[in-house]
């Protein structure tokens, strides 16, 4: 059992770093991005859109969420399956995975909203 435990914990860590090294790249991209287009004179930045910005943490924040709930349906599968008949432990692991995924709606409702008003705003503008 112990053997299997280091084993998912192996593939636990690899994808985790495996997914910030992409955060990563992203983020160096953007700072890149903002310091290519300062304006020392001004202290603004030319050719950034402050909506470009704005959609680039939203979609960071968003990545970022559903790396939590992976990680979180993860976890309450292992917890489910170890659970060896014990019914308490089973229902813990349901109300997990049944609040993951109300989260993960909430968090899609959220970016769908917030893509409609973006859209909305700079259509007017």
């Amino acid at each position: 059992m112990k053997k299997y435990l280091k084993i998912l914990l192996v593939i636990l860590v690899v994808f985790l770093i495996s997914g910030f090294l992409g955060y990563q790249a992203e983020a160096g991209k953007l700072g890149d991005a903002i310091l290519l287009n300062l304006d020392s004179a001004s202290g603004g930045l030319q050719g950034m859109d402050i909506t470009k910005i704005i959609v680039l943490l939203i979609k960071g924040a968003l990545q970022l969420l559903v790396l939590i709930f992976l990680i979180i349906i993860i976890i309450a599968g292992f917890r489910w399956m170890t659970a060896g008949g014990n019914e308490e432990t089973v229902a813990k692991a349901k109300k997990h995975i049944a609040n993951a995924i109300i989260g993960v709606v909430i968090v899609i409702m959220s970016y769908a909203i917030t893509a409609f008003i973006f859209d909305i705003l700079l259509k007017k503008t």
